[in-house]
């Protein structure tokens, strides 16, 4: 009897002790997460879908050139710009509005914007981020091939030493090109790459500190791996016209061999050899903020050879190339020089709350750039005079990637916010909302409207950028939210592009950080490949939101994926690079 007692009571001491040991781990994870605030929002949904506003009015000049309203005045928001550019043969730094004109002028018009090589040669294809694929698919079963391939990276220590960036985050588009034949020859691709046929070369930066280069049609590698040993969460950019050269920033500092900090900054590289060209934008003085960054994906005007290149620091760097390339010779040498460089203030910006910081990635169009900030500025630069000629208060964290559209009556930008500390309320919960905006001077067209939650460490609102729609489903544009309603789901939505109406809206289990994809066919349909933070791959009917198909990973997604023809490419963060094909 006293036996049986002793062993009951180390079962129930046991099972105390376990329930105890469970509870400690949920608390600190709770703690970790944002403490009362994680309970509220797990037992709370937001109010979604909040409203949309519609002003019909503000299309009115639409077609025009730039200029500004009484209301997207920069003084509005207290805009104060500063300008680094040379002048015999000195850095001149310049406060205020700069008496500047551009010695060769920049205008992106066709294929300045798409550029002239098969395939995606930056984030979303092309330089008005509308294009979220390449080519056309012949899909018959309308779901994924449950064959795919696996290619295997790392992770990298992060600078402070306790935890590890892994894989492919957030942005993370590969980049996918068929090279012509006469390139492959003088590039230092595996001699069994060079004579192979149809070869489609996948690009991807990762988080592992490498570039990695692999064969599009089974994950093998084209060549060896280029080691930097910096982080790199966003999306790298090759030069428009098929010239060999490689753009890519840095997304966190890293320690260094004895230590030492070392700043994040871009590299540009030579894809003939792997050799390292050049480097700039390591712990700037003319930055306005400490934190130096480059996930946004660079901008090249081939006309004028000048590289485009927002920095998270809150510098827009423009750089003269001079770039020297002769095929038939395999030589590529450039001598970059300064062209200008420019930043800004707004009346609000601190480094605690709103700040400077472009990490999203610009739009261009004629002599205009377009992009927004970390501190809900969005704005109109003029690149030949390097003005400010219009800013809108966004009022919300601009990660979302700007998309142009030339449209019937007029030209327009899309933009979109995620949450910030400064926009929340006691519960970790606050707006975000989806603009449609008049290109020629900032006024909203329409707003939609989002409540999402915010806590753990994890953003919520809208860090994917959209698709903008073409063929069966133009007029539409498709965007994922995330964390709304609930704390782990999102929304898959379609949008009127004309007056900001609901088309379909699907509630995904897992909210998603990767931007949604296209796949249009030679048949005319249109899918949608939507990549989900809990590792589910989604297929949809882009036309009625009907979900087709789902493929589960088992991983965090938070990298876009590249889609060639029938290949979808997408990086994950438990250290593998994976090929999925629609069959």
């Amino acid at each position: 009897m006293k036996k049986k007692i002793k062993v009951i009571i180390a079962a129930v001491c046991g099972l105390f002790l376990l329930v105890c040991g469970i509870g400690l781990l949920m608390l600190r994870k709770i703690s970790a997460a944002g403490g009362i605030r994680y309970l509220y929002n797990m037992k709370h949904d937001t109010a979604g879908l909040v409203s949309t506003e519609y002003f019909p009015e503000n299309t009115a000049g639409a077609a025009g050139g730039a200029y500004c309203t009484e209301n997207t005045a920069p003084g509005v928001l207290g805009i104060t710009e500063k300008l680094r550019y040379e002048k015999d043969g000195e850095i001149v730094i310049s406060e205020g509005k700069a008496d500047f004109v551009r010695e060769e002028p920049i205008a992106f018009y066709g294929t300045l914007v798409t550029g002239t090589v098969q395939g995606l040669y930056t984030f979303r294809g092309n330089y008005h981020r509308s294009a979220a694929s390449y080519g056309l698919a012949e899909v018959t079963k309308e779901r994924f091939s449950k064959e795919y391939w696996t290619y295997r990276t790392g992770k990298l220590l992060k600078s402070s030493g306790t935890s590890y960036w892994s894989g492919n985050g957030w942005t993370g588009q590969p980049l996918v090109i068929a090279w012509p034949e006469e390139t492959k020859r003088i590039m230092n691709l595996y001699p069994e790459k060079k004579e192979k046929e149809n070869f489609v070369e996948v690009i991807y930066s990762g988080m592992d500190g490498y570039i990695h280069f692999l064969d599009l049609e089974d994950g093998s590698e084209s060549r060896d791996a280029i080691h930097i040993g910096m982080v790199f969460k966003g999306t790298a950019s090759l030069y428009p016209t098929g010239i060999p050269l490689l753009v890519l920033g840095s997304g966190d500092a890293q320690t260094g061999l004895y230590g030492e900090n070392v700043s994040p900054r871009a590299y540009i590289y030579s894809l003939i050899d792997g050799t390292k060209l050049y480097e700039f934008g390591a712990n700037d003085s003319m930055a306005p903020r400490t934190f130096h960054a480059y996930d946004s994906s660079p901008v090249i005007d081939a006309a004028t050879d000048t590289l485009i290149y927002p920095g998270e620091n809150g510098v827009l760097y423009t750089i003269k190339l001079n770039t020297s390339y002769d095929r038939e010779a395999g030589t590529l040498s450039i001598a970059p020089e300064y062209a200008v460089d420019y930043t800004y203030s707004a009346a609000r910006a601190t480094e605690s709350e709103f700040t400077w910081g472009m990490e999203n990635s610009a739009a261009v169009y004629g002599n205009y750039i377009y992009i927004g900030d970390n501190g809900g500025v969005f704005y109109c630069l003029d690149l030949n005079t390097m003005s400010m000629v219009w800013a809108q208060d966004v009022y919300g964290d601009v990660n979302s990637s700007p998309i142009f559209s030339e449209e019937e009556d007029g030209n327009f930008v899309y933009v979109a916010t995620t949450l910030t500390e400064a926009i929340l309320d006691e519960h970790s919960i606050g707006d975000v909302a989806i603009f449609k905006l008049n290109a020629a001077n900032g006024s909203i067209v329409w707003k939609k409207v989002f409540e999402c939650h915010n806590v753990d460490g994890v953003e919520g609102g809208i860090l994917a950028t959209g698709v903008l729609g073409q063929g069966e489903i133009k007029g539409q544009i498709i965007y994922s939210i995330s964390r709304c309603p609930k704390l782990s789901s999102g929304y898959l939505i379609s949008i009127n592009t004309k007056n900001g109406e609901t088309t379909w809206l699907e509630e995904l289990s897992a909210y998603a950080w990767s931007s949604t994809a296209t796949m249009y066919t030679k048949t005319g349909t249109v899918y949608l490949i939507q990549c989900c933070s809990d590792g589910t791959v989604l297929l949809f009917n882009a036309a009625n939101g009907y979900l087709l198909d789902s493929i589960k990973l088992n991983t965090t997604l938070e990298a876009t994926p590249a889609v060639f023809e029938n290949t979808i490419v997408v990086g994950t963060r438990d250290e593998r690079i994976i090929g999925l094909t629609v069959e």
